[in-house]
């Protein structure tokens, strides 16, 4: 790979564990070895289709490992090495890979038996909570992911508005699903994957996302939904520009279309009440997910009672097997409370870590002259490799997303786990011994990347 040369030691070197070092400054720790997790691939890829369950996890560099166990912020692959995690599963494990009163409330769900598709307490437990959290829950409906709640927002704001037509940003990220699992890269508005149904968005109409130009042009009594990602941390963790979600509410409300928030991500995690808290908007629907199940399967769509009233009237029909299943909502039970027991110093405390770590990295990409760069929304944190800066989403066609797994193969040598797309997230138990031991890491990382660069030129 470019910029990328043959990593070193990684068949001669030892296992490292971080947890032992993660309070004072960082020694050099590109010894890693892969061997198990080398064999263990050799053996998926027979019947386990690309040996993963999900494509992205394959393109770690310098080669995708495989994770045996963890322990609060910190997770240990099949050959012993120990990584600092900042991919907390993708995103859903935002008090971390062990909470106490999480796992507790699970275990007190399992020892009821496995419940599948009964009715039970913590429905509405759960549903209360997300009304007194999140503004637009008033009433919520679950299902099991993130893809699916979207699909069942579409479904509500078509149903409520007896519209058909969807206003979607480009570069926002709404699941796999046919219908909206488009136009996720600038400069491709098609498809993201082949195999996918060319008619299947059809009603879909495309914009720019952070931009006013247009919207009120376009948009019209046609559409039954607009869904955005309030803050586009897909796409690279972009803040919402000034004024723009609080036009995109004007708009929708006055031509009485279903403004939605994609908060999978976002949700519990830029506020208690999510980014609607955070920027001051309310949406008619939200849909949560990764953080309300604390690192089990969950979706939710949360909505005012107005939109929701063709789910509570019965109208719309809601199913699926594993919908609220108790385990799952014991989990996100017990989080929200954490959450909200923990809200006066858990949020400062994440996005002054987050806040720190893009201000590290751009600080040493500047010393050494390299083209990284990183930006934030509060404690989520995206690496740039390619590019010194980013001014709005067009310039993501300037990212070389090739060097963007270099980088983050440095930093998995340096004992620091992200996602390979450079995506970092920080947790409640994040400490700032974690922070000391990361901005040495992404030192050693930035300084290696660099030298990288230079003898490949």
């Amino acid at each position: 790979m470019r910029g990328c040369p043959a990593v070193t030691g990684l068949e001669k070197g030892i296992a490292v564990d971080v947890k032992q070092h993660s309070s004072q400054p960082l020694e050099i720790y590109d010894r890693h070895i892969f061997s198990q997790s080398k064999s263990y691939r050799a053996h998926a890829v027979n019947h386990l289709a690309y040996g993963v369950s999900s494509t992205p996890r394959a393109s770690q560099l310098p080669f995708p490992v495989v994770i045996d166990h963890a322990e609060g912020v910190h997770v240990t692959d099949v050959d012993g090495n120990t990584y600092l995690d900042y991919s907390l599963g993708y995103g859903p494990l935002l008090l971390g890979h062990t909470p106490k009163p999480v796992l507790e409330a699970v275990q007190r769900e399992l020892s009821k038996g496995l419940r599948t598709a009964s009715i039970h307490r913590g429905e509405a437990r759960l549903a209360d909570l997300i009304a007194e959290l999140v503004p637009s829950g008033a009433q919520s409906a679950f299902v099991s992911s993130g893809s699916e709640a979207i699909q069942l927002a579409l479904r509500v704001a078509r149903a409520a508005t007896e519209r058909n037509a969807i206003a979607k940003f480009r570069a926002n990220y709404h699941g796999w699903f046919d219908n909206l699992h488009i136009a996720n890269s600038i400069g491709n508005d098609g498809a993201a994957t082949i195999g996918q149904d060319p008619d299947a968005s059809q009603s879909v109409e495309l914009f720019d996302w952070g931009t006013l130009e247009g919207l009120s042009e376009r948009l019209d009594t046609r559409f039954a939904a607009v869904i955005v990602e309030p803050a586009a941390i897909n796409a690279g963790c972009f803040a919402p520009p000034e004024g723009f979600l609080q036009v995109l509410r004007d708009i929708t409300r006055r031509l009485g279309i279903v403004l939605i928030f994609d908060e999978v991500i976002t949700g519990f995690r830029l506020a208690l009440g999510g980014a609607q808290q955070r920027y001051g908007v309310t949406p008619d629907l939200s849909v949560l997910g990764k953080a309300l199940g604390a690192g089990l399967p969950i979706g939710a769509v949360s909505g005012q009672r107005e939109v929701m009233q063709v789910i509570a009237s019965g109208r719309l029909l809601h199913r699926g097997t594993f919908n609220g299943n108790p385990v799952s909502l014991g989990a996100g039970i017990s989080c929200l409370e954490t959450l909200k027991a923990e809200q006066a110093t858990l949020y400062p405390r994440i996005d002054r870590i987050g806040n720190a770590i893009a201000a590290h990295v751009n600080a040493e990409a500047r010393a050494h002259g390299t083209p990284v760069f990183a930006q934030n929304v509060g404690p989520c944190v995206q690496l740039f490799a390619g590019v010194t800066q980013m001014d709005g989403m067009a310039d993501l066609a300037k990212v070389d997303r090739s060097l963007i797994l270099c980088l983050t193969s440095k930093l998995l040598q340096q004992g620091i786990y992200t996602l390979p797309r450079g995506l970092m997230y920080v947790s409640s138990v994040h400490s700032d011994g974690d922070l000391a031991f990361t901005k040495q890491a992404i030192s050693t990382a930035i300084a290696h990347f660099a030298q990288g660069l230079e003898a490949n030129r």
